[in-house]
């Protein structure tokens, strides 16, 4: 329920002197009850009201359904956090988690305020620009519009249509005042996006993750449409999928997601009924080929699209996946609009294993072919993880590690931190249940 204050102006100075301009605004009472109706009274002026949820409108003042003998009667939610700026608005777009998509192209644009904005006093700056094209290239252009007060409502009406497939940034700055003269808000950027059109191909990505992508071919669908997409790995349905990856073979690793939402104009959620694209990256600052931050060392040959079984909340491993390294991501052919995920198998094969120099003769003083007690000796290509083992020729384990990196440096001391003499020995690695092994020779 609403908390709703009544506040009303003292104006017996304002009265007995017009225009002595000594007015103030004072709170006579609150009152949590619904539909309650409640007097109150300052001594000289009194007001009976009617309040609850029917007058609690965010952005819609209501008139009182009673006479008010003198001052102005508001109804405020002081629930509200923000009593300036309260959302963004259209006449046909579709609002949803306060974010406006969809919008016609010949839609217009409403900013909605918890007060009424001074016609005389605003002069808002109002700056709308196009940041994105239906092919996802990013743009600085501005865009032309006219407008108009109505209330609490700021109206945008584009001078020419909005581009269909378009994504547009409005901002204003803090010069919008308030009837009461106070500023409505701090300068504050909005976005919205325009319907696709459904004879194009369109790319959609999210506001802010542009390397994200989702491919809509021409004539994916039978009517103009919009996505909705985020990359927020804190949802509900995707946590619960995310704590049941450590029960899943292998273990994945999650790198990044994104939740697409197909609609149409109205909407309504509509499949495509052809195949879309979704394109995922993955980071890789100094594209050595490991995913920077993953735990187990992922490389990106282990990286795979996942698709969330939303009735299970369980991620579910997906074929036919790219790999474009260059790019640093990966695209998924799909035919159903879900949340998908990036995830990482961390790699179990240790056939690419090998250790180096053999033999390892650090005192000749040939580095580059004998090696050093700088360089020690180096096991490459291990896999994410597991262990490497080394033992004596007779079967004495010497030394055992686990695989922390992909390259890796033993050296040359056992478990009990003393070098080790010279002779032959045996090298293992073991990941789940493969196995590889391979010869070293140390002469001092």
């Amino acid at each position: 329920m609403r908390k709703i204050a009544l506040i009303t102006a003292a104006l017996a100075a304002c009265l007995s002197f017009p225009g002595s301009g000594s007015c103030a605004w004072e709170k006579l009472r609150s009152s949590d009850a619904p539909l309650a109706v409640v007097y109150a009274s300052t001594g000289d002026y009194s007001v009976a009201y009617t309040v609850g949820e029917n007058c609690a409108s965010p952005y819609n003042l209501v008139n009182s359904p009673n006479s008010v003998l003198s001052g102005y009667l508001s109804l405020i939610p002081s629930s509200l956090e923000n009593q300036g700026f309260y959302g963004i608005d259209s006449t046909s777009g579709v609002m949803m988690e306060g974010t406006l998509w969809g919008a016609p192209p010949d839609d217009t644009v409403k900013l909605l305020f918890a007060t009424d904005i001074s016609t005389s006093l605003s002069s808002p700056g109002i700056t709308v620009t196009r940041i994105m094209t239906s092919t996802n290239s990013e743009m600085n252009e501005s865009w032309p519009v006219t407008l108009t007060y109505s209330g609490q409502k700021l109206v945008i009406v584009p001078s020419s249509a909005w581009p269909k497939g378009s994504v547009f940034s409005v901002y204003y700055s803090s010069s919008i005042i308030d009837i009461n003269g106070s500023p409505l808000s701090g300068a504050t950027t909005l976005y919205f996006s325009i319907l696709m059109d459904y004879q194009a191909e369109n790319t959609a990505s999210p506001i802010y993750d542009r390397k994200v992508r989702v491919l809509i071919p021409a004539n994916a669908y039978a009517e103009d449409f919009f996505l909705t997409l985020s990359t927020n790995s804190g949802t509900p349905e995707i946590k619960a999928a995310n704590l049941k990856l450590g029960s899943l073979p292998g273990s994945p690793e999650f790198v990044n997601s994104v939740a697409v939402r197909p609609y149409d104009a109205a909407g309504n959620p509509v499949q495509p009924n052809s195949a879309c694209v979704v394109t995922l990256p993955y980071p890789d600052a100094n594209g050595d080929g490991i995913v920077d931050g993953s735990g187990a060392q992922l490389t990106t040959s282990d990286l795979a699209v996942w698709m969330l079984d939303e009735d299970k909340q369980l991620w579910v491993k997906q074929t036919g996946a790219s790999l474009d390294r260059s790019g640093k991501h990966i695209s998924l052919p799909v035919g159903h609009f879900s949340s998908y995920a990036l995830m990482g198998l961390p790699d179990t094969n240790p056939d690419l294993v090998y250790a180096y120099p053999v033999p390892f003769r650090p005192n000749v003083g040939d580095t580059a072919r004998y090696g050093s007690w700088n360089d020690l000796i180096t096991f490459t290509n291990l896999p994410a993880h597991g262990k490497i083992k080394i033992y004596a020729i007779s079967g004495e384990l010497v030394r055992s590690m686990d695989i922390t990196a992909p390259s890796m440096k033993w050296d040359i001391k056992n478990s009990a931190r003393q070098t080790v003499a010279s002779g032959v020995y045996i090298w293992e690695v073991t990941v789940d249940n493969n196995r590889k092994t391979g010869k070293l020779v140390i002469i001092k």
